[in-house]
């Protein structure tokens, strides 16, 4: 696989409209499994409410750290084949986009897949960067006097909330490898509970730009 910049066509040629190939199909999947994601996470919550009240004394710990690690299991078991799904979606978009507006890719389709493989950094500045130019190509153009095109509003909110989710996600661990008391360790589940919250919102937020760029490219 290359990552090497994108080979424009020559100046005037049409598009390679025998690239497009409809994401539909891969986007009521993600559905799917986006919406399986916020529910283990919605578990986990629960799960760590329950663990919160354990290190209290409020509960039987024994069953509680149980629970907390069924959640994590089912949660950690659905994450996979959602991250590989969605990989899959988001080059296939970037494939369509690169046919709609070659201008505004300054590197190839292969970087849609290779920057899930760079921590943090790629899954949220660099994801958040060809995600925004690739609802930009997708979206209906405006006539000409008119205002703004389809709003971006999606692609901002699905990639704040996940690298929010990630940061509240490490600090948790951090929280937790560092505690020598109880009060500590139930700070780490405290903002781990926090984190959970938001990767259910941002699970929520990632079917609304997936389907939203979809149904655009479908129309294109």
């Amino acid at each position: 696989m290359s990552f090497g910049t994108r080979s424009l066509p020559p100046l005037g040629a049409p598009p390679v409209r025998s690239l497009l190939r409809s994401p539909k199909g891969l986007a009521t999947a993600l559905t799917v499994l986006l919406g399986v994601c916020a529910a283990t996470r919605t578990l986990m919550l629960a799960a760590g409410l329950n663990r919160y009240e354990a290190l209290g004394g409020a509960v039987d710990p024994e069953p509680s750290w149980r629970l907390f690690s069924m959640a994590m299991s089912l949660a950690l078991l659905v994450m996979v084949p959602t991250a590989v799904v969605f990989i899959v979606w988001f080059h296939r978009v970037r494939v369509n986009a690169g046919v709609f507006a070659p201008e505004l890719f300054r590197r190839g389709a292969g970087w849609a897949i290779g920057i899930w493989f760079i921590p943090f950094v790629g899954w949220t500045v660099l994801a958040h960067g060809i995600a925004t130019r690739m609802w930009t190509a997708s979206a209906p153009k405006p006539p000409r006097g008119a205002g703004a095109s389809v709003s971006p509003v999606p692609v901002t909110a699905w990639s704040g909330a996940f690298g929010a989710a990630m940061l509240l996600s490490l600090a948790s661990n951090r929280i937790g490898d560092k505690a020598l008391t109880e009060a500590g360790l139930r700070d780490a589940v405290l903002v781990g509970m926090a984190s959970d919250l938001v990767y259910a919102v941002a699970a929520g937020l990632a079917v609304v730009f997936v389907r939203r760029l979809s149904a655009m490219q479908s129309r294109a």
